[in-house]
């Protein structure tokens, strides 16, 4: 900075001098000359220093768009990685739920057939009721699913928001 303060107070200088030799009619041609000679050079260090500075521009221009392209790509990465773990979180709660589910199932299939069998059997004469209550069993049991499968996607969203908390 100080040495184009330097080199602009030199030039501020010289055409100072140059209106004083104007302003009093003291003007030679030697003087117009040099004053012509510094104006030349000044514009050629203006354009050397427009050229450098179009250069640097330009690249930066440039860098600056590679950095929108790079974010735009980290953007969609993000979204896919978002995307990619839900599913497997999804995946994930899907099978513990089925484990879970199918599980009760049998559980309930055993104790329908080991207590509520004997009872229908004994009262009614038809197998339509023992066929109704089990399929009663199995609609109940195919709607919790829905149910715990969400119980557990919520839970696992917690996990995660707990952790990028923590971060």
């Amino acid at each position: 900075m100080e040495k184009n303060q330097e080199l602009y107070y030199d030039e501020i200088d010289s055409l100072r001098k140059f209106r004083a030799k104007i302003e009093t009619h003291a003007i030679y041609k030697e003087d117009l000359d040099s004053f012509s000679d510094e104006y030349e050079e000044l514009v050629a260090q203006a354009k050397v220093i427009t050229r450098v500075s179009d250069r640097l521009q330009k690249k930066l221009d440039n860098a600056n768009l590679q950095i929108r392209e790079q974010n735009e790509e980290i953007k969609d990465k993000n979204i896919q990685l978002a995307d990619t773990v839900d599913q497997l979180a999804k995946a994930k709660v899907g099978r513990r739920a089925s484990t879970i589910l199918f599980t009760v199932a049998v559980v309930l299939f055993i104790l329908e057939q080991l207590l509520l069998e004997p009872i229908i059997e004994k009262y009614f004469e038809t197998k339509f009721i023992s066929l109704g209550v089990l399929g009663l069993l199995f609609v109940l049991v195919k709607f919790s699913e829905g149910a715990m499968e969400s119980y557990f996607m919520n839970r696992e969203k917690k996990k995660i928001l707990e952790k990028e908390e923590s971060k």
